[in-house]
């Protein structure tokens, strides 16, 4: 009987979760390491988009997440004072797909796809610090010293992976320009309907609230800051008050309702894609190969669908080195041109000027409802491995 192949990954976030899970249904043994003590049990929210539904799916693993979170109902763009501007027909793409997009805790998330991997799969409070090569596999190191050998390292460990910055080199982070304000509170408010989602925009700055269910809201703030980076290092309910002091009643409510100690402030930031995902035995997958900015919701997405496409690749190719190249030549031009588009869509969002922002809005109001879902079909959509 021929031995499973074996595979660790470093990180228990949301794709290494998913690699995990789809590799174990392939035959994979596989172990999961986590730097932190505990998989995460605070932090915000997120969607997981039509998408990454669909590629959740395909492991047969969607059914856990979609109770953990809130089906996204009603989707729109808002004038800062919540007047509307636009109507985004994402209810109706994953009607017309068959999977919706959800909103949903990240705490949750991660306790949805763990729950779904066999017993003793994850280990935390080891990090991943480096690999060796070996002809037929390679050796993964870990800060205690001790090392583990595999046919496979998935890199899943995040924005600062160290699996990455071996594989690559150093390749620093692009600044947005903004920091952003994030957070998760109790919230009834008249707007929060089920399944709620708005963008408010403003000069530079913008705001979304989310329905997350269980009387949950998740919400988020942007603002320009010409030096964003130091300035995501203090913290202050006031400061988010007075940056938006005078916009929609709803926003007002998140942001009063919100406890300072559950506020995170960040600095946004991505990397210039690259080309290269693979090394002899080792994968970058997520954040760690192609982290990006927030604005088209894509991070969960693109990691998930990263794990599931990699896992099939392997599933499907009996040389491991040809699917990792399979995997990377498949992956590269959908995973890069969604970090090019999220850019492009950041620095439209966060205009300043009077002009670009009025053209914005006007752009939105005239155009069709279908054009908007064709924009957007193409990205909510996983095609099918080939």
């Amino acid at each position: 009987m021929t031995e499973p192949r074996k595979a660790i990954v470093a990180g228990a976030g949301i794709g290494g979760l998913t690699a995990a899970i789809a590799l174990q249904r392939a035959g994979w043994q596989v172990q999961v390491y986590e730097a932190a003590q505990t998989l995460r049990t605070g932090g915000t929210g997120l969607s997981v988009m039509a998408n990454a539904m669909a590629a959740l799916h395909s492991i047969d693993a969607h059914v856990p997440v979609e109770q953990a979170g809130q089906v996204i109902r009603h989707f729109s763009f808002k004038k800062h004072n919540g007047d509307p501007i636009a109507r985004m027909p994402i209810h109706e793409i994953g009607e017309q797909l068959g999977h919706p997009s959800v909103n949903i805790q990240r705490p949750l998330l991660l306790r949805a796809l763990a729950q779904q991997l066999t017993p003793d799969t994850l280990t935390t409070g080891l990090r991943c610090v480096g690999y060796a090569h070996r002809p037929d596999g390679v050796t993964v190191q870990f800060e205690d010293g001790s090392t583990r050998e595999a046919d496979l390292l998935i890199g899943a460990d995040g924005l600062n992976s160290v699996i990455r910055q071996q594989m690559l080199g150093e390749t620093p982070t692009r600044p947005s320009g903004y920091v952003a304000w994030l957070a998760v509170t109790p919230l009834s408010h008249p707007v929060m309907t089920e399944g709620y989602v708005a963008h408010y925009w403003g000069r530079g700055k913008r705001f979304g609230l989310c329905d997350v269910g269980d009387g949950q809201a998740y919400w988020w703030g942007t603002c320009n800051h010409a030096n964003a980076t130091d300035a995501a290092l203090n913290i202050s309910k006031q400061e988010v008050l007075g940056t938006y002091a005078g916009w929609a009643p709803e926003v007002m409510a998140a942001i009063e309702a919100t406890p300072e100690s559950a506020l995170l402030k960040i600095h946004a930031r991505d990397r210039q894609p690259v080309k290269r995902f693979c090394d002899g035995h080792v994968v970058l997958l997520g954040d760690a190969a192609h982290p990006m900015l927030p604005s088209l919701g894509q991070g969960a997405a693109q990691a998930i669908e990263d794990a599931v496409v990699l896992a099939d690749r392997l599933a499907r190719t009996a040389h491991l080195r040809d699917a990792l190249a399979d995997y990377q030549a498949y992956r590269h031009p959908r995973a890069n041109g969604i970090v090019n588009a999220a850019r492009f869509m950041s620095g439209i969002e966060q205009a300043e000027s009077p002009f670009a922002c009025w053209l914005r809005e006007w752009y939105f109001r005239l155009t069709p409802q279908s054009s908007l879902r064709k924009k957007n079909l193409e990205i909510l959509s996983f095609k099918p491995c080939t």
